[in-house]
Protein backbone atom coordinates (compact mmCIF):
# COMPACT_ATOMS: atom_id res chain seq x y z
CA UNK A 1 0.00 0.00 0.00
CA UNK A 2 1.41 3.40 -1.01
CA UNK A 3 0.92 6.55 1.02
CA UNK A 4 0.95 9.87 -0.82
CA UNK A 5 1.87 13.00 1.05
CA UNK A 6 1.18 16.44 -0.41
CA UNK A 7 2.93 19.60 0.69
CA UNK A 8 1.72 23.13 0.05
CA UNK A 9 4.37 25.68 -0.84
CA UNK A 10 3.51 29.26 0.17
CA UNK A 11 5.63 31.00 -2.46
CA UNK A 12 4.09 28.84 -5.21
CA UNK A 13 0.52 29.69 -4.13
CA UNK A 14 1.40 33.41 -3.94
CA UNK A 15 2.94 33.49 -7.42
CA UNK A 16 0.15 31.33 -8.93
CA UNK A 17 -2.68 33.49 -7.55
CA UNK A 18 -1.07 36.71 -8.85
CA UNK A 19 -0.41 35.17 -12.25
CA UNK A 20 -4.03 34.03 -12.47
CA UNK A 21 -5.33 37.46 -11.50
CA UNK A 22 -3.07 39.82 -13.44
CA UNK A 23 -1.69 37.82 -16.35
CA UNK A 24 -4.25 35.15 -17.22
CA UNK A 25 -7.30 37.22 -16.20
CA UNK A 26 -9.07 34.32 -14.48
CA UNK A 27 -11.14 36.69 -12.39
CA UNK A 28 -11.48 37.81 -8.79
CA UNK A 29 -13.75 34.97 -7.60
CA UNK A 30 -11.51 32.17 -8.88
CA UNK A 31 -8.42 33.75 -7.30
CA UNK A 32 -10.28 34.25 -4.01
CA UNK A 33 -11.34 30.58 -3.98
CA UNK A 34 -7.72 29.51 -4.44
CA UNK A 35 -6.41 31.75 -1.68
CA UNK A 36 -9.23 31.06 0.78
CA UNK A 37 -8.68 27.31 0.42
CA UNK A 38 -4.97 27.91 1.11
CA UNK A 39 -5.63 29.81 4.37
CA UNK A 40 -8.20 27.62 6.11
CA UNK A 41 -7.57 26.05 9.51
CA UNK A 42 -7.29 29.22 11.60
CA UNK A 43 -9.65 31.00 13.97
CA UNK A 44 -10.04 33.96 11.62
CA UNK A 45 -13.38 34.77 10.05
CA UNK A 46 -14.14 34.46 6.34
CA UNK A 47 -14.07 38.27 6.07
CA UNK A 48 -10.58 38.41 7.61
CA UNK A 49 -9.32 35.71 5.25
CA UNK A 50 -10.73 37.59 2.24
CA UNK A 51 -8.94 40.76 3.42
CA UNK A 52 -5.67 38.78 3.70
CA UNK A 53 -6.21 37.35 0.21
CA UNK A 54 -6.74 40.81 -1.27
CA UNK A 55 -3.61 42.09 0.52
CA UNK A 56 -1.69 39.17 -0.96
CA UNK A 57 -2.76 40.11 -4.51
CA UNK A 58 -1.71 43.72 -3.89
CA UNK A 59 1.74 42.85 -2.53
CA UNK A 60 0.87 43.73 1.06
CA UNK A 61 1.13 40.11 2.21
CA UNK A 62 2.45 36.75 1.00
CA UNK A 63 2.22 33.07 1.85
CA UNK A 64 5.60 31.71 2.94
CA UNK A 65 7.14 28.39 3.90
CA UNK A 66 5.90 24.83 3.40
CA UNK A 67 3.33 22.64 5.13
CA UNK A 68 5.78 19.73 5.02
CA UNK A 69 8.17 21.22 7.55
CA UNK A 70 5.61 23.29 9.46
CA UNK A 71 6.84 26.67 8.22
CA UNK A 72 3.74 27.49 6.13
CA UNK A 73 2.34 30.87 7.20
CA UNK A 74 0.94 34.20 6.04
CA UNK A 75 3.38 37.08 6.27
CA UNK A 76 1.82 40.55 6.45
CA UNK A 77 4.12 43.42 5.50
CA UNK A 78 4.13 46.88 7.10
CA UNK A 79 3.73 49.74 4.57
CA UNK A 80 7.47 50.38 4.28
CA UNK A 81 8.19 46.72 3.42
CA UNK A 82 5.43 46.00 0.90
CA UNK A 83 6.52 44.05 -2.17
CA UNK A 84 7.26 46.05 -5.31
CA UNK A 85 4.90 44.52 -7.87
CA UNK A 86 5.92 44.11 -11.56
CA UNK A 87 4.55 46.72 -13.98
CA UNK A 88 2.03 44.27 -15.46
CA UNK A 89 0.70 43.61 -11.93
CA UNK A 90 0.41 47.27 -10.91
CA UNK A 91 -3.32 47.40 -10.21
CA UNK A 92 -3.30 51.16 -9.63
CA UNK A 93 -1.65 51.77 -12.99
CA UNK A 94 -4.20 49.48 -14.69
CA UNK A 95 -7.11 51.34 -13.08
CA UNK A 96 -5.52 54.68 -13.95
CA UNK A 97 -5.09 53.73 -17.61
CA UNK A 98 -8.69 52.54 -17.81
CA UNK A 99 -9.95 55.81 -16.29
CA UNK A 100 -7.75 57.82 -18.65
CA UNK A 101 -9.20 56.06 -21.69
CA UNK A 102 -12.76 56.39 -20.36
CA UNK A 103 -12.33 60.13 -19.71
CA UNK A 104 -10.83 60.65 -23.16
CA UNK A 105 -13.71 58.78 -24.78
CA UNK A 106 -16.18 60.98 -22.92
CA UNK A 107 -14.42 64.12 -24.17
CA UNK A 108 -14.54 62.91 -27.77
CA UNK A 109 -18.16 61.90 -27.33
CA UNK A 110 -19.10 65.40 -26.16
CA UNK A 111 -17.11 67.01 -28.99
CA UNK A 112 -18.79 64.75 -31.54
CA UNK A 113 -22.29 65.51 -30.29
CA UNK A 114 -21.67 69.28 -30.23
CA UNK A 115 -20.16 69.17 -33.72
CA UNK A 116 -23.12 67.20 -35.10
CA UNK A 117 -25.49 69.87 -33.78
CA UNK A 118 -23.57 72.81 -35.24
CA UNK A 119 -22.17 71.79 -38.62
CA UNK A 120 -24.28 72.18 -41.78
CA UNK A 121 -25.88 69.26 -43.57
CA UNK A 122 -23.45 69.23 -46.50
CA UNK A 123 -20.51 68.76 -44.11
CA UNK A 124 -22.36 65.94 -42.36
CA UNK A 125 -22.74 64.27 -45.72
CA UNK A 126 -19.01 64.59 -46.44
CA UNK A 127 -18.08 63.21 -43.02
CA UNK A 128 -20.62 60.43 -43.52
CA UNK A 129 -18.88 59.42 -46.75
CA UNK A 130 -15.57 59.14 -44.88
CA UNK A 131 -17.21 57.07 -42.12
CA UNK A 132 -19.42 55.11 -44.53
CA UNK A 133 -22.43 56.19 -42.43
CA UNK A 134 -25.50 58.38 -42.97
CA UNK A 135 -25.14 61.20 -40.43
CA UNK A 136 -28.17 63.08 -41.74
CA UNK A 137 -30.61 60.56 -40.29
CA UNK A 138 -32.73 61.76 -37.34
CA UNK A 139 -31.34 58.98 -35.15
CA UNK A 140 -27.58 59.52 -35.28
CA UNK A 141 -26.88 58.06 -31.84
CA UNK A 142 -25.96 54.55 -33.14
CA UNK A 143 -23.38 56.18 -35.42
CA UNK A 144 -21.80 57.90 -32.42
CA UNK A 145 -21.65 54.60 -30.56
CA UNK A 146 -20.03 52.81 -33.50
CA UNK A 147 -17.48 55.57 -33.92
CA UNK A 148 -16.63 55.44 -30.22
CA UNK A 149 -16.38 51.65 -30.28
CA UNK A 150 -13.99 51.94 -33.20
CA UNK A 151 -11.95 54.56 -31.34
CA UNK A 152 -11.90 52.44 -28.18
CA UNK A 153 -10.71 49.40 -30.10
CA UNK A 154 -7.71 51.32 -31.40
CA UNK A 155 -6.93 53.01 -28.05
CA UNK A 156 -7.02 49.72 -26.13
CA UNK A 157 -4.83 47.94 -28.68
CA UNK A 158 -1.54 47.61 -26.76
CA UNK A 159 0.17 45.23 -29.19
CA UNK A 160 3.11 46.46 -31.23
CA UNK A 161 2.54 46.50 -34.99
CA UNK A 162 4.90 46.49 -37.94
CA UNK A 163 3.50 49.83 -39.15
CA UNK A 164 1.97 52.96 -37.67
CA UNK A 165 -1.83 53.30 -37.72
CA UNK A 166 -2.16 56.09 -40.30
CA UNK A 167 -0.46 56.98 -43.56
CA UNK A 168 -0.30 56.72 -47.35
CA UNK A 169 0.12 53.45 -49.29
CA UNK A 170 1.76 53.49 -52.71
CA UNK A 171 0.60 51.22 -55.57
CA UNK A 172 3.78 49.14 -55.07
CA UNK A 173 2.84 48.45 -51.44
CA UNK A 174 5.27 50.90 -49.82
CA UNK A 175 3.73 52.50 -46.73
CA UNK A 176 4.46 56.04 -45.54
CA UNK A 177 3.47 56.67 -41.92
CA UNK A 178 1.72 60.00 -41.32
CA UNK A 179 0.49 61.55 -38.07
CA UNK A 180 -3.28 61.75 -37.63
CA UNK A 181 -4.71 64.79 -39.42
CA UNK A 182 -1.55 65.49 -41.46
CA UNK A 183 -2.40 63.42 -44.53
CA UNK A 184 -3.19 66.41 -46.79
CA UNK A 185 -0.06 68.26 -45.68
CA UNK A 186 2.07 65.14 -46.24
CA UNK A 187 0.58 64.63 -49.72
CA UNK A 188 1.29 68.23 -50.65
CA UNK A 189 4.90 68.06 -49.42
CA UNK A 190 5.40 64.79 -51.29
CA UNK A 191 4.14 66.27 -54.57
CA UNK A 192 6.20 69.37 -53.97
CA UNK A 193 9.36 67.26 -53.53
CA UNK A 194 8.84 65.84 -57.03
CA UNK A 195 8.79 69.28 -58.68
CA UNK A 196 11.81 69.89 -60.96
CA UNK A 197 10.89 73.05 -62.88
CA UNK A 198 9.07 76.35 -62.39
CA UNK A 199 6.37 75.18 -64.76
CA UNK A 200 5.74 72.07 -62.68
CA UNK A 201 5.70 74.19 -59.52
CA UNK A 202 2.98 76.39 -60.98
CA UNK A 203 0.85 73.28 -61.51
CA UNK A 204 1.03 72.12 -57.93
CA UNK A 205 -2.44 71.46 -56.51
CA UNK A 206 -3.75 73.43 -53.56
CA UNK A 207 -3.06 71.94 -50.15
CA UNK A 208 -6.54 70.49 -49.66
CA UNK A 209 -6.48 68.92 -53.16
CA UNK A 210 -3.15 67.10 -52.75
CA UNK A 211 -4.74 63.92 -51.38
CA UNK A 212 -7.06 63.66 -54.39
CA UNK A 213 -4.03 63.83 -56.70
CA UNK A 214 -2.43 60.86 -54.96
CA UNK A 215 -5.59 58.74 -54.96
CA UNK A 216 -6.02 59.43 -58.69
CA UNK A 217 -2.57 57.90 -59.06
CA UNK A 218 -3.79 54.75 -57.28
CA UNK A 219 -2.48 55.62 -53.82
CA UNK A 220 -4.53 54.48 -50.80
CA UNK A 221 -5.06 56.60 -47.69
CA UNK A 222 -5.23 54.92 -44.28
CA UNK A 223 -6.96 57.42 -42.01
CA UNK A 224 -9.95 57.86 -39.69
CA UNK A 225 -11.47 61.28 -38.80
CA UNK A 226 -12.64 59.90 -35.43
CA UNK A 227 -9.17 58.47 -34.63
CA UNK A 228 -10.38 54.89 -34.70
CA UNK A 229 -9.05 51.98 -36.76
CA UNK A 230 -7.95 53.39 -40.11
CA UNK A 231 -10.19 53.06 -43.17
CA UNK A 232 -8.64 52.36 -46.55
CA UNK A 233 -9.72 55.19 -48.86
CA UNK A 234 -8.97 55.06 -52.59
CA UNK A 235 -10.21 56.58 -55.82
CA UNK A 236 -13.50 54.80 -56.68
CA UNK A 237 -12.29 54.41 -60.27
CA UNK A 238 -9.14 52.58 -59.18
CA UNK A 239 -8.72 49.01 -57.96
CA UNK A 240 -6.31 47.93 -55.26
CA UNK A 241 -3.05 46.60 -56.63
CA UNK A 242 -1.92 43.13 -55.56
CA UNK A 243 0.82 44.70 -53.39
CA UNK A 244 -1.73 46.98 -51.68
CA UNK A 245 -4.07 44.08 -50.98
CA UNK A 246 -1.26 42.06 -49.42
CA UNK A 247 -0.23 45.00 -47.23
CA UNK A 248 -3.80 45.78 -46.12
CA UNK A 249 -4.55 42.14 -45.34
CA UNK A 250 -1.56 41.96 -42.99
CA UNK A 251 -2.32 45.46 -41.60
CA UNK A 252 -5.88 44.59 -40.57
CA UNK A 253 -5.14 41.04 -39.39
CA UNK A 254 -2.46 42.41 -37.05
CA UNK A 255 -5.16 44.60 -35.48
CA UNK A 256 -7.73 41.77 -35.24
CA UNK A 257 -9.95 43.44 -37.87
CA UNK A 258 -11.00 40.35 -39.83
CA UNK A 259 -14.00 42.04 -41.45
CA UNK A 260 -11.90 44.88 -42.87
CA UNK A 261 -9.29 42.39 -44.09
CA UNK A 262 -11.93 40.29 -45.83
CA UNK A 263 -13.56 43.36 -47.40
CA UNK A 264 -10.24 44.42 -48.94
CA UNK A 265 -9.43 40.95 -50.24
CA UNK A 266 -12.85 40.60 -51.87
CA UNK A 267 -12.36 43.79 -53.90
Amino acid sequence: MCTLQFNVDGEFITDLSREWFYVEGKGYDKCMDLLESSMHGTDETKEQIIRHAEDLLLGRAALKGNTGDGTYHLEIYPPENEEKMPEDMNVWKIVGEQKKVKDELERYKRRWEVAMKMIPRYLKEEIGIELDEDLTEPESRPVVSRALDNYMKRMLDIEEHTTEDYGWLEPNGKFHAVKWGDHQKWAYEYLKSKVKTEEEYSKLPRLYEAGDVLTKESWVLLHNPSQGIAMATRNPCKDYTKAQKEFLLEYYMERNCEKEANDVWKE
